[in-house]
């Protein structure tokens, strides 16, 4: 492929994966990876990646490096679904487990494209942000300051990459998602609710924001956080 990538990490299942199937579809070259790679159709080059291990991430990345001068995307998924609970109740390795994954994860990340990037004078970095990084939510208070952190970094790096030909965004999705499912899920039996949250909308109504964020189209746009709307009951 002479075309340089759109890499999703966090693509084995929900957006990620609806995600790079979607770019995928439309002859778009995508590198996707996840700790348990599925299969997303022989159109998705599809590897391992642990984000919280350096070695693995820089395993993962040297194979964009073999094959291109830098991915032109990154959109950053992985968060983890551990600390759902009162915030003084979630063990504290549950807490650094959610902040490694949501957010370290992503620090590994950038540190293998942003040069990359740098040098080419494009490319589009988007993060998988929260309503929760700036409205309270109970039961998920580590989750919602592991995703403040995570757009409070976006912010920072728009600035520092300004006029620099690279923009970071963060994208909060409102979704049915595994992971939304299953905080949902936690969130029931912690609280001892019998009745089962509604569903979410479809995760693919949240794809038009990132392919946006991902086109030469919002080549001006960097630093912000676009945000779905989410349902009235949330």
């Amino acid at each position: 492929m002479s075309t340089p990538p759109i890499v999703v990490i966090g693509a084995s299942s929900g957006f990620g994966a609806a995600l790079a199937q979607d770019l995928a579809a439309d002859g778009i070259p995508v590198l996707a990876g996840a700790r348990t790679p599925v299969d997303l159709g022989k159109e998705v080059d599809y590897h391992r990646i642990d984000v919280t291990s350096d070695e693995s991430v820089a395993e993962f990345f040297a194979r964009v490096q073999t094959g291109y001068p830098a991915p032109y995307g990154l959109v950053y998924c992985p968060s983890d679904a551990s600390a759902v609970g009162y915030g003084w109740e979630v063990p504290v390795n549950e807490v650094e487990r959610v902040l490694d994954v949501s957010f370290l994860g992503f620090v590994r990340c950038i540190r293998q494209v942003i040069p990359a990037m740098v040098r080419s004078g494009r490319g589009s970095i988007v993060a998988i942000g929260s309503r929760g990084a700036r409205v309270p939510v109970d039961m998920l208070a580590a989750y919602c300051a592991a995703k403040a952190a995570l757009e409070q970094h976006v912010r920072c790096l728009a600035e520092e990459l300004a006029d620099s030909g690279v923009r970071v965004n963060a994208l909060g999705i409102a979704a049915e998602t595994p992971l939304a499912r299953e905080h949902l899920r936690r969130k029931e039996e912690a609280l001892g609710k019998d009745a089962h949250y509604p569903p979410l909308p479809d995760v693919r109504d949240n794809l038009p924001s990132a392919r946006f964020l991902l086109s030469p189209e919002s080549r001006h746009v960097s630093g912000q956080v676009l945000d779905a709307r989410p349902p009235a009951w949330t």
